[in-house]
């Protein structure tokens, strides 16, 4: 019997030891911490928004999603005045209201930061309803953006 119980108590210790995720990450890691940000991306910075979870073991692969919101559509406007507009459609997947908050980084034709980075600004976006976040650049030599989105805190 106790031959048993170790032989069991070893596989589920290899068993246990052998789950892991994309790229070395292990238990319940997001995926998307492991990509390089591009220019003029949206990025979920706050992972309990949107995420793609992948548990390797040797029984296969375990996806698992977490979509609290999606982006329906996003685009990028000149002003009148020269400075880029970024804007994107945030859908609410839930059945509760949600708070989103964004920050938008500009970048010149060099892909070089400018300095009029914007302050977290917050949506609230109605259960299972859209909200429109915007940022316009303060500098009109912002030619690439990059936005992040995170839950209001």
């Amino acid at each position: 019997m106790k031959p048993t119980l170790f032989l069991a108590a070893g596989l589920m210790l290899t068993l246990a030891g052998c789950q892991s995720t994309q790229n070395g990450y292990s238990g319940n890691h997001p995926v998307q911490r492991t990509t390089t940000n591009e220019m003029n991306t949206i990025v979920f910075i706050d992972h309990d928004l949107n995420r793609t979870d992948i548990t390797r073991s040797i029984f296969g692969e375990y996806v698992r999603d977490t979509v609290k919101v999606t982006l329906d559509r996003s685009g990028i406007a000149t002003s009148p005045t020269g400075q880029m507009e970024v804007w994107t459609m945030i859908r609410n997947r839930t059945d509760y209201d949600l708070q989103v908050e964004g920050k938008a980084i500009f970048f010149d034709a060099n892909q070089v930061p400018l300095p009029d980075e914007s302050m977290w600004r917050r949506v609230y976006v109605p259960a299972n309803g859209t909200a429109i976040y915007r940022e316009t650049s303060l500098d009109n030599r912002a030619q690439y953006f990059l936005l992040e989105l995170r839950e209001g805190r």
